[in-house]
């Protein structure tokens, strides 16, 4: 069976922006409604399902628009199933202020996400340092937002409605898209009270127990039954699972459990990115989670799967969003738009920081580094030459986009991929030869080297175009290289010996102290990463 895949659609509507609305803000409706009018007049897919975050603010004006391209995409002749998800919501706010407008709203320090939204006067919401400006010039009205229970109303027509089985108490529901094939449509945001206030992206008691029940259910009637929801069960990289929150990474116990429960594939969004990844319990069932990237960043695009069952293999193509003529963008594609646009705002981060420091991030190159990873890395200078003037800032936000996108086009026999091994080994060094404060801790496990190989190259089947088996963990094209790195010990002898003669006890005894913290350091066990 053939279907699409979307995620992150983050609709914005057009009465929520405050006069002319930011570029950005009306690109994101732009996009919207360009992917949907495309899908409404392709003719090889029939279903469409969408795993959450369907507008960008919860308010009720965006949903409202977003069901009436629904209804139109449905009356086109698709089956379209959705999910709802965090951005979908509010528990804290009965309100969400008009994008782009230059008053700042009060946060209300809700006792409870139960209450009157009717009865709330809304300009009680407003600071007081802006309480006595007009209200019809400097006060647009605020825009009601949706809750939980509202949007299992609101979506009924698109999924619910044509379930054959669901867990109200979770918000979840199970369609058959062919008679021997189901799909679990899975939503976290439950009524657990507890849950609200945390944010957790687990499931409760009663869901697990219907997962299993439908899992049981499809063995029985020889149906096989694959699963969306909107957080990953797998983190998509090292480098987000680090700069993630755990609100909303799910860890491998979830991913075990469902794994053990039967299900074998996945689909996910949350984190805008394009991934294949997958986990395996102690059971050793294995399960896979595709990552669907948002239609409205970076990369700009949704896929198009085609699942056969029967040979548990997946077919995956990564379907660009196209620019058009009503989008004010000025690169040739969306793709690049975004690209450019991800990029240009943290170079104004960099600009920014103080002392001179953004001036050196910005302008150092990969030569001024080369002689700290000559060694490790192993490149002569003959090899290194053509990527000497190269600038760190650029090659580092190439690897940013390399993660979100899932292009890893660095091979390893290229002079970049040796050139931040041999430098990730060394800040590795480094990291081991502090004796006192885990630094490692910070990245929960992973060495640098752990976390910066998977930007450069994907080992594994590839995160856009991929036709592969789903239920067994695929095997590396081949072993990342491990480099060493004697840095870190000479970096931590300088600052000894500085500590030493700065040190008011006597340089014998500030340097009697290094065979001491290096004893320490090779007793501290290392600490493991968790396992997917």
């Amino acid at each position: 069976m053939k279907f699409a895949v979307l995620s992150d659609t983050h609709y914005i509507s057009r009465s929520t922006l405050y006069g002319e609305g930011s570029p950005r803000d009306v690109l994101r409706h732009d996009i919207n409604v360009a992917v949907f009018d495309a899908l409404e007049k392709r003719t090889d897919i029939d279903t469409v399902l969408i795993t959450g975050d369907l507008t960008d603010a919860g308010d009720l004006d965006s949903h409202r628009e977003f069901i009436v391209l629904l209804q139109k995409l449905k009356a086109s002749g698709k089956n379209v199933y959705v999910l709802t998800a965090t951005h979908d919501f509010h528990f804290s706010r009965a309100w969400v202020s008009m994008y782009d407008f230059p008053v700042r709203y009060r946060e209300r320090p809700w006792e409870t996400p139960w209450f009157d939204r009717e009865g709330t006067d809304y300009k009680s919401l407003v600071t007081e340092e802006f309480a006595d400006l007009p209200a019809a010039d400097c006060v647009p009205q605020l825009k009601q937002v949706a809750f939980p229970d509202d949007l299992w109303e609101m979506y009924r027509e698109f999924g619910r409605a044509q379930a054959f089985s669901a867990c109200d108490s979770a918000y979840s529901y199970a369609v058959k898209l062919e008679d021997k094939l189901w799909c679990l449509m899975l939503n976290n945001n439950m009524r657990d009270v507890d849950a609200l206030f945390d944010f957790s992206a687990a499931y409760s008691p009663a869901c697990y127990r219907w997962i299993e029940g439908i899992v049981r259910q499809a063995k029985a009637e020889g149906a096989f039954v694959f699963a969306c929801t909107h957080h990953p069960l797998v983190p998509p990289s090292p480098g987000y699972k680090i700069g993630g929150t755990t609100r909303n990474m799910r860890n491998s116990r979830i991913c075990h459990t469902l794994a053990d429960i039967g299900l074998s594939l996945v689909f996910s969004g949350h984190t805008h990115f394009a991934d294949v990844a997958f986990g395996e319990s102690d059971a050793g069932r294995v399960l896979c989670n595709v990552t669907t990237p948002s239609i409205c960043f970076y990369p700009p695009a949704w896929r198009l799967a085609e699942l056969d069952p029967a040979e548990h293999r997946l077919k995956l193509t990564a379907v660009p969003v196209e620019k058009t003529d009503a989008m004010q963008v000025g690169e040739e594609t969306l793709r690049a738009h975004f690209a450019e646009e991800f990029i240009a705002e943290w170079r104004r981060k960099m600009a920014g920081l103080p002392h001179g420091l953004g001036n050196i991030v910005l302008r150092l190159e990969l030569g001024h580094l080369y002689p700290l990873v000559r060694r490790a890395s192993g490149l002569t200078k003959a090899e290194f030459e053509p990527v000497r003037h190269r600038r760190l800032f650029d090659l580092m936000m190439d690897l940013t986009l390399n993660m979100q996108a899932g292009d890893g086009r660095y091979t390893p026999d290229t002079p970049e991929y040796r050139f931040m091994m041999g430098l990730a080994a060394v800040a590795d060094s480094v990291i081991a030869a502090q004796p006192f404060i885990p630094i490692e801790k910070k990245l929960q496990g992973y060495t640098v080297s752990q976390i910066i190989e998977p930007l450069l190259y994907n080992n594994g089947v590839p995160d856009n175009d991929a036709d592969f088996v789903f239920d067994r963990l695929p095997e590396d094209r081949f072993t990342p290289p491990h480099l060493s790195s004697r840095a870190g010990d000479a970096i931590m002898i300088v600052l000894s010996i500085a500590a030493a003669l700065l040190s008011p006890l006597s340089p014998l005894a500030a340097a009697a102290a290094i065979p001491v913290m290096t004893l320490r350091k090779k007793r501290r066990p290392p600490l493991r990463p968790e396992r997917y």
